[in-house]
């Protein structure tokens, strides 16, 4: 067995305060499993260091998997308590795929709480013989990010609908860099939207565009760019403009 890929993630106990706050424990139920959920419980709340701590295992087992174009499984990465209380990582459904595709049989995580941030390390245990992956050949030239990478300019249309532009501000609150967000600009790749937040987003989405949505089934491309995001959600504000 070898080992390769490590994950890593780091989780504001702040943030997660707030969403925990603002949406209430239903919302992390789209995140975390019923036995979790009772692994985070003290009394009768949800202790926020512990939700934190199993938002961050999941992200770096994760990681781990080196798998692109596809959302983070969060009810199918379990972070469960031994009962030596360290954590222990399950991969089901799409998450356990994704781990055989990788030649991966399991994961081990630890987690580090303080007062403001929660990290995690998680590692992946390879089946016998599994290759390790080769780094991709570096750019030809220097890559400048600017303040101006935003996407390009796109003639679609001048107005947008009311739900798409409280989704448009509400990213944009959230990336004070930004000036406006062009109808084309790649969300994900441009880590407008990270794991955490997609959770938000979705739970917005939902909200805003009135149709429900399941997170297992809902596809990358669907919301990779507010383009997108118009076609498959605001079909009709679309046709009326």
């Amino acid at each position: 067995m070898g080992w390769a890929n490590l994950g890593m993630d780091i989780v504001s106990v702040t943030r997660v305060r707030r969403l925990l706050t603002e949406y209430g424990e239903d919302f992390f139920e789209r995140m975390l499993t019923p036995g979790e959920l009772a692994d985070c419980r003290c009394s009768t709340r949800l202790d926020v260091l512990s939700l934190c701590g199993r938002i961050a295992a999941k992200e770096a087992a994760f990681k781990t998997l080196r798998v692109g174009g596809r959302f983070l499984p969060w009810r199918d990465i379990v972070v469960r308590r031994c009962e030596g209380g360290w954590p222990l990582v399950e991969l089901h459904r799409a998450a356990a795929v994704m781990a055989a595709d990788s030649g991966i049989i399991a994961i081990t995580v630890s987690i580090s709480h303080d007062v403001d941030y929660a990290v995690a390390v998680a590692a992946p245990v390879l089946e016998p013989g599994s290759p390790l992956p080769r780094p991709l050949p570096g750019p030809a030239g220097p890559v400048q990010a600017t303040r101006a990478s935003t996407g390009t300019t796109s003639p679609r249309r001048t107005t947008m609908s009311n739900g798409l532009q409280q989704l448009k501000n509400w990213l944009l609150a959230r990336h004070s860099e930004l000036d406006d967000i062009a109808p084309d600009l790649d969300l994900i790749e441009h880590r407008l939207i990270d794991s955490l937040s997609f959770v938000e987003f979705v739970f917005l989405l939902e909200q805003h565009s009135g149709k429900p949505i399941q997170m297992e089934t809902l596809e990358v491309d669907e919301i990779r760019t507010l383009g997108a995001i118009e076609k498959h959600f605001f079909p009709l504000e679309v046709g009326r403009a």
